[in-house]
């Protein structure tokens, strides 16, 4: 295995390069800036398109978008196969250039257990002083537009965010939108929404921010890509907090999800730590929270969902017809291009973790009939005869998880703990139990279902 110091820097720094270089580790070195100080990787784009908005990110908000690249970079650059000790764990080290390390130095210790929540690496991060302010790498454009933002909240395309999307809309709320697009799939399907929901809520001036962030495919030259990219969640909500910090109205994030994946409990032992995803997991977020409070951005995160199912969202859904006609666009599959190669445009496998819960959801919402998603395995009875097989394999760990809940309902109290740490108020985690557990139930009324006529 191989281990890698990722030195990122916007004016380079020969003596500090000169100590890492002393450690052992391969030294990959990160520009931020081009030889004409345009912002690389997509940031550029992003920041214009803020200041466009007369949105102008602090100094904060640009070290966390910083730390973020870096972190961004690393996991998807370095592959576990090749460079990790047990065809998992890698180990990075990272120095990232701030406004101030003296602010960010106390952070230290709570990004590097986050991260390794997170993506189930090893980080060492280090900061270091950049030698300019935000204002030397501002564009000079002309300002469009003032909008007056009040919320503020991540949009995937999935069916959760959605949701949130349209009820904020309902609401009145003059929203901004932060996606961000790892493939074409993915920010097509984020654009058809937002034109849709642009027609449905004309008087409304809302916004979309969407970053893509790209990587010379040789920056890492001793490794390969990797595909895991457990740190994605971190890269979208840094972006969100690097907007939000150019909004002094708005201190909340909002990252909808609901509270079955959210809590996202293993459903069966091959799925633990962070071989099952912690995307929007409690204790990510409660880390975060602290970590802001360090550095005193005077903003927070939240779910405004994590005790309500998917089915319960949609239910209460505050334009349900809306919904229903976005729903075939919207997107929850773990791996939407997966049957590409087989000749396939269906977006959705049907089969994985995320398109059983969706499917459940829309049934408990709106019956099954209603379900227009295209999924590639359609009948739920053809999906059951493969239950011994790897399509099967969700549906099966579907099925072992609902039946020792019906055996022992009590056992949820213990299980909601597998995903994580929770040093939560016992009321907060009798309300994780308890959606863990209604969560489960409407893949259980799912499953009980015949094929659709």
């Amino acid at each position: 295995m191989r281990r890698y110091t990722f030195y990122g820097f916007y004016n380079y720094d020969e003596s500090l390069f000169k100590d890492y270089s002393k450690s052992g580790r391969e030294i990959i070195c990160v520009p931020f800036l081009d030889k004409t100080t345009y912002l690389r990787y997509g940031i550029q784009k992003t920041f214009k398109y803020l200041l466009k908005l007369n949105v102008v990110p602090s100094e904060l908000g640009f070290d966390i978008l910083t730390l973020a690249t870096l972190v961004y970079l690393a996991d998807t650059r370095v592959s576990r196969d090749i460079d990790s000790q047990d065809s998992w764990t890698r180990e990075f080290s990272l120095v990232v250039p701030v406004s101030n390390p003296d602010v960010w130095i106390p952070t230290k210790d709570h990004f590097e257990k986050m991260l390794r929540f997170l993506t189930g690496d090893i980080w060492d991060i280090n900061y270091c002083s950049r030698n300019f302010n935000v204002n030397e790498i501002t564009p000079k454009v002309k300002i469009i537009s003032l909008y007056d933002y009040d919320t503020v909240s991540l949009f995937s395309g999935g069916m959760d965010s959605l949701i949130f999307a349209i009820n904020s809309l309902e609401e009145k709320k003059t929203p901004l939108f932060i996606s961000h697009a790892g493939d074409g799939y993915t920010k097509n399907y984020q654009k058809e929404i937002i034109n849709t929901l642009s027609n449905n809520y004309a008087d409304i001036s809302f916004s979309q921010l969407n970053l893509w962030m790209s990587f010379n495919k040789h920056i890492v030259s001793q490794s390969c890509k990797e595909n895991t990219t457990r740190s994605r969640s971190f890269l979208y909500i840094s972006l969100a907090l690097f907007a939000l910090s150019g909004l002094p109205k708005v201190d909340i994030l909002d990252v909808p999800e609901n509270g079955l994946i959210a809590i996202n409990v293993p459903l069966d032992d091959l799925r633990v730590g962070s071989h099952s995803t912690r995307t929007t997991h409690p204790y990510y977020f409660k880390l975060w929270n602290e970590i802001l409070g360090i550095v005193n951005l005077g903003k927070s995160i939240r779910n405004p969902y994590w005790n309500k199912t998917k089915g319960e969202m949609a239910r209460d859904c505050l334009n349900k017809e809306l919904l229903l006609d976005l729903l075939p666009i919207s997107m929850s599959c773990s791996a939407p291009t997966k049957y590409r190669y087989r000749g396939s445009t269906h977006m959705h496998c049907g089969h994985c973790v995320p398109c059983i819960i969706r499917r459940a959801a829309i049934n408990f919402a709106f019956g099954q009939e209603n379900d227009k998603t295209q999924y590639y395995i359609e009948d739920l009875d053809i999906l059951k005869q493969l239950h011994n097989t790897e399509t099967g394999a969700q549906l099966r760990s579907f099925e072992v998880a609902i039946q020792k809940l019906t055996k022992k309902p009590s056992i949820s109290e213990f299980l909601i703990h597998k995903s994580g740490p929770l040093d939560h108020e016992p009321e907060y985690l009798h309300e994780l139990c308890d959606v863990y557990t209604r969560g489960l139930f409407e893949v259980a009324s799912l499953l009980n279902l015949n094929k659709k006529d």
